[in-house]
């Protein structure tokens, strides 16, 4: 009997051991293994807490210690070109001097892969997920037979070659990291010479597009400068500036460009005395230096010798590279800096990612640049609209062929296919095209909802279920951006912004001026190209568009004239329409939909089974809300009486009575 209880003892006394070390594996950081089957590595602790933490645990069994870290999947391997901007301050740009002088200039590349020969290509790699980033490179280069061209790197993530011959060359990488080695990413890089748009004869084939080009500044830029611009007596025209107003300038470089026969025909630039004279000089270029000056096809597609000989590829692309080289190349030349810090350069952004297969094709409009080009050819015919993943970039809104427009911009004035909206809004129609709800009112009983922001709608004093009441509408849209705005900067008050245009509201309040200042820490960060209103830090509200009529405002939360969500206060103009918002979202989880997070921000099976009046109310709040997280900021702004009457309307509708306690706005 003693025998059996001993062994019993024993038995239990083993198990609870068992058990202990089992915990403890399982509490280890040495251990851990999430359910997603990925590695997640637990970072150690310092401090003496960390040191009792760690000698208070018994060591891993040799076992435990044996366990894969994790199932970790082979990175996929990304081999991008890299664009260089003309900027002298960027690590990667090209550096020579100007003819005869010790002045040094700064030329860059675009990163598409139809390239110069002579002029440093450089490549970068990556992985597809950025919390797995590769930890070795490796690179091979293939080029032609005759070309002696290296990679000055095999093992980094930038690498960087100089083509020199007329060829195609073959870039590929394989990264590895925990998970393993990728598969192989590769990139043909053709590198060829400069011909120029007439020797090329490039309307011989591309007549629409050239005589398109022709009207537009970039065609004469040299030219116009060279003769003292449209001021000549306050000209600062240079020799630095011509590195982007001519074709393939690169000094030192046998390609065809322009520094390549300013050198063999030995031509000097004006001085600055002769440009400001206003005349003279453009009739002095030689011919086959006319060739290649100006901003020609080749600045954005590439050298095109071999093209017109062979029908070599040329590029074609809408990213922002081709224009950042001089449109970032520093001084006054920053706004592909100011893009950077926009939501519309987020290239990881959800929204530049999102629209894949056919339930999505309506999204492309908006959520690929390549899609809103081609929603623009075609507004009407959806199955033409391109789905191909591209951020905003500057050729999306500016058609780089074609001056038909202000700024080259796709489209202004009216905008096209949003519902209910016919106000001409001067540069922001091409804001409007994506910036509205895509539905009406009409709609709501459909079981359809706004799409985020109705900007559009709200700026046009249109738009949201009205009850068939007279709903009231703050004054916005009747005076922001309706005529040319004055530059606060002219004490004459003779110079306007935005080129004199009618900017509309959208332009004139999201790129009002950036701070001056390069010493700002909010230079480039809001105004202009950034469209912020906002810093990205959200530290500053940037008030300065509406400073031209609300004096002293230092942030977009106005005061309001009374107490519009009844909470016995008289808040912001922000403050009361989110107050508002949460009165009627709760009133509408009353009726029986019930609250969830993220868009349409109801129960879609109890938005389904809804009432008329539960659609119209969640249409209204939906129209009001916008984007997540902003809970009604930008409606409040654009429009605050419409919000407050819609909201509030919505509520009394759906409860029979008035919003408790609060001032009814009629």
């Amino acid at each position: 009997m003693k025998s059996r209880l001993l062994i019993v003892a024993t038995l239990a006394l083993a198990i609870l051991l068992l058990s202990f070390v089992t915990a403890c594996q399982q509490t280890s950081p040495s251990a851990t293994t999430p359910t997603d089957g990925k590695a997640a590595a637990t970072p150690a602790k310092t401090g003496d807490a960390a040191v009792k933490d760690v000698a208070a645990k018994p060591a891993a069994t040799p076992a435990a210690a044996a366990t894969p870290a994790a199932a970790a999947k082979p990175p996929v391997a990304v081999l991008d070109i890299v664009p260089v901007p003309a900027d002298a301050n960027n690590p990667l740009v090209i550096k020579a001097n100007l003819p005869g002088t010790t002045t040094t200039v700064a030329m860059g590349t675009t990163g598409l892969p139809v390239v110069s020969v002579g002029v440093p290509v450089t490549v970068k790699g990556s992985t597809n997920d950025p919390k797995a980033p590769a930890k070795t490179y490796a690179w091979t280069l293939t080029k032609p037979t005759d070309s002696k061209a290296a990679l000055d790197k095999s093992d980094a993530q930038i690498a960087r070659f100089t083509p020199d011959v007329v060829g195609t060359y073959k870039v590929d990488l394989v990264v590895s990291n925990d998970g393993g080695k990728s598969a192989m990413a590769s990139v043909q890089i053709r590198a060829g010479t400069y011909v120029g748009v007439e020797e090329g004869g490039c309307k011989t084939c591309h007549a629409g597009k050239v005589n398109e080009w022709q009207k537009t500044p970039h065609a004469s830029m040299l030219a116009v400068q060279l003769d003292g611009g449209s001021n000549p007596a306050t000209s600062h025209y240079s020799e630095a500036c011509v590195r982007c107003h001519s074709v393939g300038y690169n000094i030192g470089v046998a390609n065809g460009g322009f520094a390549d026969i300013q050198a063999k025909l030995g031509w000097k630039f004006p001085s600055l005395q002769s440009i400001q004279k206003g005349k003279g000089n453009w009739d002095a270029v030689p011919a086959e230096l006319k060739n290649v000056s100006n901003i020609q096809c080749e600045n954005c597609h590439g050298p095109a010798k071999e093209h017109v000989a062979n029908g070599a590829p040329m590029a074609v692309s809408l990213d922002e590279g081709a224009c950042n080289v001089c449109h970032n190349g520093g001084g006054h030349h920053v706004k592909g800096e100011e893009l950077k810090y926009s939501a519309h350069g987020e290239k990881d952004a959800k929204a530049w990612n999102y629209p894949t297969g056919p339930d999505h094709q309506d999204c492309v409009r908006c959520h690929s640049g390549a899609g809103y080009i081609s929603f623009l050819d075609a507004p009407t015919e959806k199955a033409s609209w391109n789905n191909s993943k591209q951020t905003p970039s500057c050729a999306v809104c500016h058609d780089p062929h074609s001056d038909a427009n202000p700024k080259q911009l796709r489209i202004v004035g009216k905008p096209v296919e949003v519902n209910g909206v016919t106000k001409d809004f001067g540069l922001s129609a091409t804001c409007t095209e994506c910036h509205n709800a895509r539905t009406t009112a009409a709609d709501a009983a459909k079981g359809l909802f706004p799409h985020y922001s109705a900007a559009a709608e709200m700026l046009s004093n249109t738009g949201g279920v009205t009850y068939n009441q007279q709903v009231a509408d703050s004054p916005h849209s009747m005076v922001v951006g309706t005529a040319p705005v004055a530059d606060p900067s002219d004490k004459e008050g003779k110079a306007k912004l935005f080129g004199g245009d009618v900017p509309g509201p959208c332009v004139v309040c999201h790129m009002w001026p950036s701070p001056s200042d390069a010493k700002d820490p909010n230079h480039f960060k809001v105004g202009e190209h950034s469209f912020n209103v906002v810093s990205p830090d959200g530290k500053l509200q940037y008030t300065a568009a509406c400073q031209q009529c609300h004096a002293g405002v230092k942030d977009f939360n106005f005061p309001a004239k009374a107490d519009f969500d009844g909470n016995g206060k008289v808040e912001g103009v922000q403050t009361e329409v989110a107050g508002l918002l949460n009165i009627l979202q709760k009133a509408i989880a009353d009726s029986g939909v019930k609250p969830v997070k993220g868009y349409p921000y109801f129960d879609r099976d109890n938005v389904a089974k809804a009432n008329d009046k539960q659609k119209n109310a969640i249409y209204n709040y939906l129209f009001v809300r916008g984007v997540e997280g902003t809970d009604g900021k930008a409606a409040a702004i654009h429009n605050f009486k419409r919000s407050v009457t819609l909201l509030q309307l919505s509520y009394k509708d759906l409860t029979g009575k008035d919003v408790p306690n609060a001032t009814i706005l009629k």
